[in-house]
């Protein structure tokens, strides 16, 4: 059976629609087309397939048909090469295994003492202003943490320019004209990919034998002991970790504070669990079940990957619909987090709706799947929760009078950003 193709414009496609609204233009198409259907992204057609089995099936991926890195190229293409998610395979299990000793457990738990004084500082910033834009402002608090992360001590001239060049790389990621002509976002990206791989090879270098510290540092001495990753593979890798990094949980952090702003009794209830946790004690933060909800239902309202692509690298079917070899197909966390069907009111905010639940739904992706689920994503949790207990104990009453408005694509982020206000 072959999927219907959704008309469009010639070279345009559906490009300009999906980046403005993503979340818009595929539930119309949905609506008309159904649950599988063919949208042209960025010159390139892509099979959609937005359903719970169909989306498990293609990240599980038992038979390696469903190529995460000829996928991925297409949009992030060059500027992030080679990154994790665009390997495939055995040298993706390969790559995984040696990026993965910097994530545990005792690791992360020291990883959580690096961070406190960016996330005290930005605390401290606060009581001063007494308002901020909520998303800048988390933005710059999560690439400072990032930083911290990585590397720690990072002037700020080369703060500056290291979160300019990751502006560029993102941008590039979208950009319609897929040429590196000049003044493109992809020419941009490319600069910016130059500057990052020389940056982070040179920092390599630096590194020398003593008690592992930050993620850079575990994994530049990690590599160094078994002879894994070269200093260039790993800044390939950093380039892509850095972006997962601090983009991913900025979005989370900032619907997440919204929110709370808009339910005052949300606030009290996490205050009440954050005064019972030990922020630097992973066992304490996985007790925080308050926390996690909110954190989950952020997720899951605007999942990090919105949109999971593919591309099929032999002829195959999926609940019986046909696939080409090297045809593209997509899966979208996005849809499917928002589908009625799956979840009960689903543009609604509701924490709870992840309390005392007795099974999984098994519409809910909020970190893709199967080999290519995310690293860090209980990195992520626990830095979630530093910053969202810290914040409201410190500041229990504040409001946002204006509305936030969220494009879920390429990474979410708002529309228009939102001013926090500290209330006496």
């Amino acid at each position: 059976m072959k999927a219907p193709v959704v008309p469009s414009l010639p070279y345009i496609g559906h490009s300009v629609q999906f980046q403005n609204n993503a979340l818009k233009l595929t539930k119309k198409v949905q609506k008309k087309y159904g649950d599988v259907f063919q949208i042209s992204l960025l010159n390139e057609r892509v099979l959609t397939f937005l359903t719970p089995n169909s989306t498990k099936e293609i990240f599980l991926d038992k038979n390696n048909i469903f190529s995460s890195k000829k996928g991925w190229e297409f949009s992030l293409g060059k500027t992030f090469e080679n990154g994790v998610m665009l390997r495939d395979f055995e040298d993706h299990k390969y790559h995984r295994s040696l990026l993965q000793e910097s994530f545990r457990h005792d690791a992360i738990e020291n990883y959580l003492y690096i961070i406190q004084d960016s996330i005290d500082d930005w605390l401290e910033n606060l009581k001063t202003r007494k308002e901020l834009y909520l998303y800048s402002s988390i933005k710059q608090l999560m690439f400072d943490i990032s930083l911290d992360l990585f590397f720690q001590n990072v002037n700020n001239e080369d703060s500056h320019l290291l979160n300019k060049m990751f502006s560029d790389s993102i941008s590039s990621a979208t950009s319609v004209v897929r040429s590196p002509l000049p003044f493109t976002k992809l020419k941009k990206g490319l600069k910016a990919r130059k500057y990052l791989l020389n940056y982070f090879e040179k920092k390599a270098m630096e590194v020398v034998q003593k008690e592992k510290n930050t993620i850079f540092e575990e994994l530049v001495l990690t590599n160094k002991e078994v002879s894994g990753l070269s200093n260039f593979e790993i800044a390939e890798h950093m380039i892509f970790l850095l972006l997962a990094a601090h983009d991913t949980t900025t979005i989370t952090l900032t619907n997440s504070i919204y929110n709370l702003a808009k339910e005052s009794f949300l606030v009290e209830e996490l205050r009440n669990e954050a005064q019972n946790t030990d922020v630097l004690k992973i066992a304490d933060l996985k007790n925080g079940l308050f926390a996690e909800s909110i954190f989950k239902e952020s997720i899951r309202l605007y999942p990090p990957v919105p949109f999971s692509l593919r591309c099929a690298v032999e002829e195959t079917t999926v609940e019986n619909y046909s696939v080409l070899k090297d045809q593209y197909i997509a899966v979208s966390p996005l849809l499917l987090h928002h589908d009625e069907r799956y979840w009960s009111n689903p543009e609604k905010f509701d924490p709870k709706r992840f309390i005392d639940v007795e099974q999984n739904n098994e519409s809910y992706f909020p970190f893709a799947g199967g080999a290519h689920t995310c690293l860090g994503k209980f990195l992520a949790s626990y830095i979630f929760k530093n910053v969202v207990y810290k914040f409201v104990q410190t500041y229990p009453n504040f409001e946002i009078e204006s509305e936030l408005n969220i494009r879920p694509t390429p990474i979410p982020h708002p529309v228009k950003d939102v001013l926090l206000k500290i209330k006496n």
